[in-house]
């Protein structure tokens, strides 16, 4: 090959790998996982009616609501064909979107678990935050934790028919399933179904694993991890004590990086506030939750979320 040629052919092939890394980088991304929305667990806004809840929410900056709809909850179960559609008219009228529900559900025989399902998914509602069991206090834990799997795949292929999207979830302390993390990511190899998985709680997984299990385990769930929910805390002795996002010791940008890029996790996020608000009272429960929509915001672009 001439010095001619040999330059011509070592040009074209240097302009074919541009274009190439250029092509590339278009798909990673095209194929990089959306902003998550930023909703709030309704359970702390329990006093509000549909439309002021949905007024207050949009008011201060959220994207939306995720609605209890259990026992005792912002819809009842037995009456979720009215209410449930009340709420989210009410929620979408203001611009808000409702991406997830809150119920208590853990198997079949939850109360008008069919009912809640289908009218979720009429409404169009992608996911169903579900759970939580407990092991007996002395008994074995592995055939507790198969009869669980047992039960929430059963749950599982119920969501999968009306094309609804479960997610686990997972409490710190005694007893709890899911706690541990290891138990929830065998549950979840095992129903093998895309209609279920976590919804991935980051204060509790860091009391179960503080040092550094944590980030073992947000490794091992995030392929799994369908919605989150985002809180902090600081240790009093042995516990836990709830406190303001960002104020405590949760890693929350390193476990949202770590559901990003291992995960491709776009899944809501829901903001709890499992502490007594400064001032107190409803008031000071809406201003905690207006004051933690921003942090939560920056937690997700720091962890590399687009703005």
């Amino acid at each position: 090959m001439s010095p001619m040629n040999r330059r011509a052919f070592l040009a074209r092939g240097g302009a074919a790998a541009a274009v190439g890394m250029l092509a590339g980088r278009m798909a990673v991304a095209q194929d990089a996982p959306a902003t998550p929305q930023v909703v709030i667990f309704s359970k702390y806004l329990q006093f509000m009616d549909y439309k002021t809840l949905a007024r207050t929410c949009r008011e201060i900056g959220l994207d939306g609501v995720d609605l209890t709809v259990r026992p005792g909850g912002h819809v009842l179960p037995e009456n979720v064909d009215r209410d449930l559609t009340a709420a989210v008219e009410a929620i979408r009228a203001e611009g808000l979107s409702v991406p997830m529900i809150s119920t208590n559900y853990y198997d079949l025989e939850g109360p008008n678990v069919t009912g809640v399902f289908a009218r979720a998914a009429a409404l169009g509602i992608p996911f169903v935050r579900v759970g939580v069991r407990r092991y007996d206090d002395d008994g074995p834990i592995a055939p507790q934790a198969a009869k669980f799997t047992e039960d929430l795949a059963a749950l599982a292929k119920l969501a999968a028919e009306s094309g609804l999207t479960l997610g686990y979830h997972k409490h710190s302390g005694w007893n709890n399933f899911g706690g541990p993390l290891w138990d929830l990511h065998q549950a979840c190899a095992a129903v093998n179904s895309p209609h279920f998985g976590s919804n991935f709680d980051t204060a509790h997984t860091a009391a179960e694993g503080a040092f550094g299990v944590w980030q073992v385990n947000t490794r091992l769930l995030a392929p799994y991890v369908k919605m989150s929910s985002a809180k902090d805390f600081v240790w009093k002795g042995a516990e836990p004590e709830w406190v303001r996002l960002g104020q405590g010791v949760v890693k929350n940008v390193d476990m949202y990086r770590i559901l990003r890029t291992l995960g491709g996790f776009s899944g809501p996020v829901s903001i709890h506030i499992e502490y007594r608000p400064k001032g107190g009272g409803k008031d000071g429960m809406v201003e905690e939750i207006r004051a933690t929509v921003p942090i939560l915001r920056g937690i997700l672009k720091e962890a590399g979320y687009p703005a």
